[in-house]
């Protein structure tokens, strides 16, 4: 519990120094990830495959993009977190419990490792590769799966194979590789847990997500927890997918994150936004009659983000080479 504590103030076991986002801090678990010679294949992976023949500084890799998602991520959680607190004034009228701090920081621990390993399993010219008409018959080929798989069991993962794989199957692959080789335990994780807010996958969580998740929905729900058609079965999965659109939804850490760094390194000033302007229109919400839980933006903030986000596209899809593998 202390540790929870500790985290939540800041506590870090080292910084990288991103030239987007500046420090981002990693805790020693996620140092081991990064360590792991599955992730450090990542640096030699272009984030934008041929944008480069446009764009010649923007040869940014898939190593620094999954690290900024992670911390995006987190700011995203936590924005969420300090605007509930401020607009009903809990900061002030009530104390949280260490139970509610140990839940929050569970959940932003797994989110952080969800989005660091989101694109753990992109190869090289990431989608361009997989565009090719060749690569994509490799991919749909019957027992493809099976082989990705070879001697161990992805029941916990996928209940079915997919017809064809994509990029987010051999992320999951590789996220299983990497968390078993790292002290999850020692961290107080749960790999599917982790795991189980990357696409693709369709994940039972562990009793301690399970009982994290109804005291954090406890918290954040306060009177209307008990409200509506939502049951207590339900509450586990719904954070999960909440969970789930922050790694990847309409508007994602990962978007945020590239269309930033992809700016960044090609000079494209069209279409940028404010990520601190973003984050600070964050908010929970739920619906009692469907049930259904997720996060928004305020209606003021929703119209200038599609408009933005469209913009950078637009900008950035026609200044791409037309050159397809």
């Amino acid at each position: 519990m202390r540790r929870a504590v500790n985290d939540l103030l800041g506590a870090y076991d080292k910084l990288i120094m991103d030239p987007v986002h500046g420090a981002i801090p990693l805790y020693r678990h996620e140092i081991q990830v990064i360590d792991h010679p599955l992730f450090q294949r990542l640096r030699n992976i272009c984030q934008n495959d041929i944008l480069s023949l446009v764009f010649p500084g923007a040869t940014h890799s898939r190593f620094l993009h999954s690290i900024g998602v992670m911390h995006v991520g987190t700011r995203m959680f936590r924005s969420m977190i300090d605007a509930y607190l401020r607009e009903r004034q809990l900061s002030e009228q009530t104390d949280l419990s260490l139970n509610q701090l140990d839940a929050i920081d569970y959940l932003a621990k797994t989110i952080r490792l969800g989005c660091l390993l989101h694109d753990s399993g992109h190869s090289s010219f990431s989608h361009q590769f997989t565009q090719a008409q060749r690569i994509r018959d490799l991919m749909s080929r019957p027992g493809r799966f099976s082989d990705l798989w070879e001697g161990v069991d992805y029941s916990a993962y996928h209940t079915a194979e997919p017809d064809e794989l994509e990029h987010e199957h051999y992320s999951v692959r590789v996220a299983h590789d990497v968390l078993s080789a790292v002290d999850l335990e020692g961290a107080g994780l749960h790999a599917q847990d982790v795991i189980g807010i990357m696409e693709t996958t369709d994940v039972t969580p562990s009793e301690t997500f399970c009982r994290h998740a109804r005291t954090f929905w406890g918290f954040i729900a306060g009177k209307d927890a008990e409200a509506g058609s939502l049951i207590s079965e339900n509450i586990p999965r719904l954070v999960l997918d909440l969970l789930s659109s922050i790694v990847s939804g309409e508007i994602d850490a990962d978007r945020a994150d590239y269309m930033l760094r992809d700016g960044f390194h090609s000079s494209v000033t069209i279409g940028g936004f404010n990520l601190d302007h973003l984050l600070s229109n964050l908010r929970f919400g739920w619906d009692q009659s469907e049930p259904g839980w997720g996060w928004q933006l305020r209606r003021r903030a929703w119209g200038r983000w599609k408009i933005l986000y469209t913009a950078a596209i637009r900008c950035i899809a026609r200044c791409m080479p037309t050159k397809q593998l």
